[in-house]
C-alpha cells in the first residue's frame, strides 16, 4: 500500500500564512467598526487620526477655498477643538485651566463638541452658541475646524447638519493648514456654557 508523501514545508508555510493574513483583515475591520457608532456612524474613538475627504451633509473646503468663501460672505466660524479631561464650571460655565490655543480670528472656540457621543449639555451648547453667532438662522453659513487630522470637527458638522443647520463647510486642515499657509492666527478663549 502506498503511503501519500509527506508536504512540502512551503505548503504549511503557506497555509499558516493565509490564515494569520485572514485572520488579521478580520480583526482590522472589526476593530475599524468600533471607531464608528453604529447607529449614527459617528467617530467615538481615536480623534487625532488621518480624516475622509469629504463630511456627510457638509462641505469640504482646503485652505484657498476657506480664503475665497470669507472673502466672498460673512461665516460664523467655529473652532471645535477638545480640552482633553477638563470640564466647565457648572456654576457659571466658564473653563479653567485650558491648554493655550491659537485660532482664526473671529473664531469662537466651543471645545468638547465634537465627541461621537456627546453628552446631551455639549450637543446643546454646539446648537446653542451656534444659533447666537447665526443669530437664529439656521441656514447662514457656518465653518467648522479643529486641526488637521482630527475627527473632531468631522463629528462636529454632523451634529449641527442634524440639527438643521443647511450650508455647513468643514475646513479638515484646520490651524495646521491656516498656518503652513502662512495665515495669521489669534489667541483662542473657550466661550462660556450658560447653565441658566
Amino acid at each position: 500500500m502506498n503511503k501519500h508523501p509527506l508536504q512540502p514545508n512551503w505548503i504549511n508555510y503557506l497555509r499558516t500564512f493565509c490564515f494569520i493574513a485572514i485572520a488579521s483583515f478580520f480583526t482590522s475591520a472589526l476593530a475599524d467598526e468600533s471607531l464608528f457608532d453604529q447607529n449614527t456612524g459617528l467617530r467615538i474613538h481615536h480623534y487625532t487620526e488621518p480624516v475622509p475627504d469629504e463630511v456627510p451633509g457638509g462641505t469640504t473646503l482646503n485652505t484657498a477655498e476657506v480664503v475665497s468663501l470669507l472673502e466672498k460672505k460673512s461665516v460664523v466660524l467655529i473652532d471645535v477643538i477638545s480640552i482633553n479631561n477638563i470640564r466647565y464650571d457648572e456654576l457659571d460655565g466658564s473653563w479653567a485651566n485650558y491648554p493655550e490655543r491659537m485660532h482664526i480670528e473671529g473664531s469662537k472656540w466651543l471645545p468638547n463638541v465634537g465627541y461621537g457621543r456627546p453628552a446631551d449639555d455639549m450637543l446643546g451648547y454646539l446648537i446653542t452658541e451656534t444659533l447666537a453667532s447665526t443669530s437664529g438662522d439656521f441656514s447662514a453659513p457656518v465653518m467648522i475646524y479643529c486641526i488637521s487630522d482630527c475627527w473632531m470637527g468631522w463629528n462636529a458638522v454632523q451634529h449641527l447638519v442634524g440639527a438643521g443647520f443647511t450650508e455647513v463647510y468643514w475646513y479638515p486642515d484646520g490651524t495646521d493648514g491656516w498656518v503652513q499657509a502662512g495665515h495669521p492666527v489669534v489667541p483662542a478663549k473657550p466661550s462660556p456654557v450658560n447653565v441658566d
